[in-house]
């Protein structure tokens, strides 16, 4: 009964949201929900599937965290270690930089600001393009938009790139080597890479079938391609994880069952660390913490140039609810609220 309410909100909202292509992947226990309406490509009308990849943007940020907290249990950082302990050559013009922790970059409180452009039309592929963004007039020449210390929560995907870039200096590999051994692997996400370039996107022909094209709405309302796939190397720990409903379903399970870290620490990262006022919900280190219909519920959104991805659990039901779309502004996060309705 449950499936068949879920599949007509499913079409309700891929019409009244007016999208190329969504998809909904639900897991609680012993009841497990996948399916997907729409088009992967509303172009050439090709039927999206549950398989399908999509580009997952900031839900990235999750594997960032985890990737640190094994670190740490493994005690070669500190959370409340300075930045500067692990990258001796960081450097930015105000000089309050010196005061910013690990903590600091995985809650927001760094007082880091955000990235400019991405790039997405002149992306970069190779090894070194993190530590090059890193170490850019980007990062180099900003200043702080508060000091440190005053905690306060500002979103910055730049403290993600450093974070990733701490745990290649730490790991001595690749972020995304390190990401693909001790997450990916770990967790059988054989769908799953961070390095979405090998998927074939500058070349139509070499492209991966499976992966959905990102959309938008031209000047006319009507849906066209994204002239660019939203993926540079540089910022590959703030959003470049391309994944699919039973990928990112194996990922909450490894969150439940503690195969990533450990029981007490995978708790720590759902404590409260700071509030954000725009939405009254809290961060965490790396997770989002909100509450509905008297339960806790711990995710990340993603948003990029033609998708939105939407990952949230409630642990105390062993729940998981995954939304994806492939169109830029798609209100994933809504819809997420409504299957909880649902189910609650």
């Amino acid at each position: 009964m449950i499936n068949k309410k879920i599949d007509e909100f499913l079409q309700r909202a891929l019409v009244n949201y007016d999208l190329p292509g969504l998809a909904i992947g639900i897991r609680e226990k012993g009841f497990v929900y996948r399916n997907a309406a729409g088009y992967k490509d509303i172009v050439n009308r090709e039927p999206l599937l549950p398989e399908h990849i999509f580009h997952m943007a900031s839900v990235t940020k999750l594997f960032v965290g985890t990737a640190v907290l094994q670190l740490w249990e493994r005690r070669l950082l500190q959370l409340d270690g300075f930045l500067t302990d692990y990258l001796p050559w960081f450097q930015m013009k105000d000089e309050r930089y010196r005061e910013i922790t690990i903590r600091m970059l995985l809650n927001h409180t760094s007082g880091m600001p955000d990235v400019k452009d991405y790039k997405w039309d002149n992306p970069e592929t190779d090894e070194g393009a993190l530590e090059r963004y890193v170490r850019s007039s980007e990062v180099k020449d900003a200043w702080l938009l508060w000091p440190p210390s005053e905690g306060r929560f500002a979103y910055s995907n730049i403290g993600y790139e450093i974070l990733g870039v701490v745990i290649a200096a730490i790991s001595e590999m690749t972020f995304e080597d390190y990401v693909r051994k001790n997450i990916l692997e770990p967790c059988e996400m054989n769908n799953s890479t961070l390095l979405t370039f090998k998927r074939g996107i500058y070349d139509e022909s070499r492209r991966d079938k499976s992966l959905c094209i990102p959309h938008e709405k031209d000047n006319e309302n009507k849906f066209v391609r994204v002239a660019h796939f939203p993926y540079n190397r540089a910022h590959s720990p703030s959003s470049s994880l391309t994944s699919n409903l039973l990928d990112i379903e194996k990922w909450a399970r490894a969150c439940f069952d503690h195969r990533l870290l450990k029981k007490e620490t995978q708790e720590m990262t759902w404590e409260k660390q700071a509030f954000i006022p725009n939405n009254g919900e809290y961060i965490c280190l790396s997770w989002f913490r909100r509450e509905q219909n008297g339960f806790v519920l711990y995710g990340h959104e993603g948003t990029d140039d033609g998708f939105r991805a939407s990952f949230w659990i409630c642990p105390e039901r062993e729940l998981s609810i995954t939304v994806c779309s492939n169109i830029s502004g798609a209100p994933v996060k809504k819809i997420s609220k409504q299957v909880f309705d649902l189910l609650t």
